[in-house]
């Protein structure tokens, strides 16, 4: 191989290495927004007021497009937030968003991207186990996002509900589903006559905990990652001490 033909093939594989650079980076880019847009529905559902806001772009043009209105800029998004961020929800407030089918497109110069999510959960207001009235709710989020010193943040949030269900009763939280265990009240090998004979509870390894806040309304199942954005940890463990154990009754 002459001198020329290797020089050619040298600058193939070194455009070769860029493409390759460049589709990589947009992978990278699209599991970051990802990871950003579902850590904020997770921060939605227990209303956390602080990893929400922390989650969006200092930029002029933020903005919250809700039904109601639209808050403009990062102060927009403190005013809607500030009761949360406060600390006043109440601590059986849930706000669940699932995200699902979303679609990314990052721009060709890879600082800003849209999404497209679908979101669906329950919306609800327990009182120590008790529920007046809910939801379940659909919604399609469209997003913008910008990359800001590598790092991805919510630039705005547009949204509609095409539907939602009331359900005024029958819902089960936590003290309703765990409160027989925390109890003993474990299910027996009985049965009513015609049904299926139930299989007994296994004995656990380590007995269960009459303090474990896992049976109370409002506990934030701990979060294994930090902020996205800012990289510090969440307050879960704040609004957690707040709670009551069902063994404490």
């Amino acid at each position: 191989m002459d001198m020329a033909a290797m020089e050619s093939r040298l600058k193939a594989l070194e455009e070769q290495v860029k493409a390759q650079e460049k589709k990589i980076t947009l992978l990278e880019d699209i599991e970051a927004i990802k990871r950003l847009q579902k850590a904020y529905n997770y921060y939605v559902e227990h209303m956390l007021g602080d990893a929400i806001i922390d989650c969006f772009s200092d930029s002029p043009d933020v903005v919250l497009d809700w039904l109601e209105g639209k808050w403009l800029g990062k102060e927009g998004v403190k005013k809607y937030f500030a009761r949360v961020a406060s600390g006043d929800a109440p601590p059986g407030f849930s706000h669940q968003l699932m995200p699902t089918a979303g679609l990314i497109t990052v721009a060709p110069d890879g600082r800003t991207a849209k999404g497209r999510w679908y979101v669906f959960g329950g919306i609800f207001w327990s009182d120590r186990g008790k529920v007046n009235g809910g939801s379940l709710t659909s919604g399609i989020y469209e997003m913008r996002y910008i990359k800001e010193d590598g790092i991805w943040k919510m630039l705005s949030v547009k949204w509609v509900i095409p539907y939602g269900v009331r359900i005024p009763e029958g819902w089960a939280m936590p003290e309703d589903i765990g409160g027989r265990f925390v109890k003993g009240e474990a299910p027996s090998a009985s049965q009513n006559e015609g049904q299926r004979p139930r299989v007994p509870m296994p004995v656990p390894d380590i007995p269960i905990d009459p303090d474990d806040l896992r049976y109370v309304s409002g506990y934030i199942f701990p979060f294994h990652f930090k902020h996205p954005v800012t990289g510090k940890e969440t307050s879960e463990a704040v609004r957690n001490a707040c709670l009551k154990p069902l063994g404490a009754d």
